[in-house]
């Protein structure tokens, strides 16, 4: 397939970026993993960087009209990711300066071990995590980008195609889970948390493939195509006004249930590591 597009190179990025930070993360030498520490910082700020650039678009001021009153959000909700990439940068460029002080090898197996994943997994996840988040603020603003605008198809074609991505890295984590049992949950939970844990984590899964999938679904009975990359896939369907129904799923409904599962997620995570000092809890997928 030849990409020859701007926006399919930036899509292209954008995944490679995810897999190399992803890759470094977990690599065997404790500078490499600062270095991947390093790279998932510089991504939270140019998240920055980017909110940055739209604002001098105006978009967020004078956004496509409102098809609900849900819409006038978003740019506060822009405003509020932007702050969160901004202070997850810093706190990611700090853990970064620590790990460079560590001397301590990481040795991980291609499979999950009973207390740790291995590498595929922890492969599969961020590379997943990272991209999925990166759909949030850059499908919110297309939305926002009136139909006149020069840019705006561009900001779907990078949307669709990590959206797609997504999609098939998700498939492949549910099969690979099937093959290679997932560790575990940390035994220093309480039973309480251990039930929500296991909770939020099929909530998750069931989110990250209900967005995409709603989201093509949407698009399809829109009469839109979706994108990977350079290659346009046509609707499987006609055009049909159900696209009411799927597009109050993927652009209002499931993005908020998902701000309060991955909220839940992170925040479950850093309670066991810093609150609860179990320290076992953020090393079965970090470290």
């Amino acid at each position: 397939m030849n990409i020859s597009n701007g926006d399919s190179w930036i899509a292209l990025a954008i995944i490679m970026a995810s897999v190399l930070t992803a890759w470094f993360m977990n690599y065997r030498m404790p500078k490499v993993r600062a270095l991947g520490t390093l790279l998932a910082a510089l991504g939270c700020f140019a998240v920055v960087f980017w909110f940055v650039a739209i604002l001098g678009t105006g978009i967020l001021e004078n956004p496509k009209p409102n098809q609900t009153p849900m819409d006038s959000a978003k740019p506060v909700l822009l405003w509020i990711q932007a702050g969160v990439a901004l202070i997850g940068g810093i706190l990611l460029l700090r853990a970064s300066l620590l790990q460079s002080k560590s001397t301590d090898t990481l040795e991980l197996s291609g499979q999950n071990e009973p207390d740790r994943y291995g590498f595929v997994s922890r492969m599969l996840h961020w590379t997943i995590a990272i991209l999925f988040i990166s759909l949030i603020p850059i499908g919110m603003f297309a939305s926002m980008i009136p139909e006149d605008a020069w840019f705006r198809n561009h900001y779907y074609v990078v949307h669709k195609t990590i959206g797609m991505v997504v999609f098939a890295l998700i498939l492949a984590r549910l099969l690979w889970n099937r093959r290679s049992k997932r560790p575990e949950l940390d035994s220093s939970l309480k039973p309480n948390e251990r039930k929500w844990a296991h909770r939020v984590h099929i909530l998750l899964y069931i989110m990250m493939i209900a967005v995409p999938v709603t989201g093509y679904v949407m698009t399809s009975f829109h009469g839109f195509p979706t994108y990977l990359f350079a290659l346009e896939i046509q609707p499987f369907w006609g055009k049909s006004d159900a696209y009411i129904i799927w597009g109050l799923f993927h652009k209002y409904l499931l993005p908020y249930i998902l701000y309060i599962i991955l909220g839940a997620h992170i925040l479950g995570a850093l309670k066991h590591h810093f609150i609860d000092k179990h320290d076992g809890a953020l090393k079965r997928m970090v470290g």
